[in-house]
């Protein structure tokens, strides 16, 4: 296996990881949960830099329903994380942990879209 399939393995199982022990903030206390905000975002910037071709292929080709709902997804995570960023460094609660909320459903729809895609290729 490649070593970039290994570090996109590798990221995607500590954002997973991160993301389980960000929603339990009542447990880990709010400084161990600003902590695990940053290092999710660290991350995200990280997973997106492994997954540059991807970025760099919207708006190239032809677009499936397939392909137009991933790119959706893809944006609307975007969005949401920065709402996320932002409501919780504004210390907005509510929208904070809606957009938290909402951040989960897409990441595990996300996982479920792109999860298939990836266990197929690393098998090649």
């Amino acid at each position: 296996m490649k070593i970039k399939k290994i570090c996109r393995i590798c990221v995607d199982v500590a954002m997973l990881v991160v993301t389980v022990l960000l929603m339990a903030s009542k447990r880990t206390g709010i400084i161990l949960h600003i902590l695990l905000g940053v290092v999710l975002f660290v991350l995200l910037v990280i997973h997106n830099t492994l997954n540059s071709s991807w970025w760099g292929s919207v708006g190239q080709g032809r677009y499936s329903r397939g392909r137009w709902i991933r790119t959706v997804l893809n944006f609307s995570l975007l969005a949401d994380v920065l709402v996320i960023l932002i409501s919780g460094m504004a210390y907005a609660v509510t929208l904070h942990r809606f957009a938290s909320l909402l951040y989960i459903v897409m990441m595990f729809t996300h996982l479920g879209l792109h999860g298939k895609r990836s266990s197929h290729r690393a098998q090649n």
